[in-house]
């Protein structure tokens, strides 16, 4: 089996990234091939939203080592979230070059109409109260950061065409390029 690799899979909100982790480890050779989203770790601490920004650290921290321990395990890991600042990607790079794994960075680009009818659609089967009224105007303005965020990211691989098979190229290319 290849070394292993960890991906991270950024995103706006609504651009279909847990889905698509998690239909890329349902894919992926290795069976415990894992899709890992801190905001699911965070929502297993007690009252996060109490304390949202050390619930959020501690949520990363949590990640980190299992990611750790994952990688040093053999086995691949797919982080899917949302990041517009470098510091846990920076984390995540560092976490995989301790394990010995690939780092992978990927970007899902969809139009930020489509991600906002994701947002709707989402809210609206939630028992959770989601924002009120229309959400393309602060839809737009987040692709419009992450936008600016992604240019000064130039080993990003950028997914338009977010699906299994543009992903799983995109890890393939990046996997021969580190034994080439």
């Amino acid at each position: 089996m290849a070394d292993p690799v960890l991906v991270l899979l950024n995103g706006v909100p609504g651009s279909g990234k847990s889905t698509l982790a998690r239909a890329w480890t349902r894919r992926h050779d290795d069976p415990l091939a894992m899709a890992l989203d801190v905001d699911v770790v965070r929502g297993m601490l007690g009252r996060w939203s109490d304390d949202a920004l050390p619930a959020g650290r501690a949520a990363r921290a949590m990640a980190v080592a299992a990611i750790g321990v994952h990688l040093g395990a053999g086995h691949d890991v797919i982080v899917p979230q949302y990041l517009r600042r470098a510091d846990f990607l920076d984390e995540l790079a560092d976490a995989a070059h301790r394990a010995g794994a690939r780092f992978v960075e990927c970007a899902l680009v969809v139009d930020a109409a489509v991600a906002a009818e994701r947002l709707r659609s989402r809210a609206a089967g939630s028992a959770v109260p989601g924002p009120e009224g229309r959400l393309e105007e602060p839809v737009a303005a987040v692709h419009e950061e992450f936008g600016r965020f992604l240019a000064g990211r130039p080993a990003a691989i950028v997914l338009r065409d977010p699906s299994v098979e543009e992903l799983d190229g995109a890890v393939a290319t990046a996997r021969s390029a580190s034994s080439g």
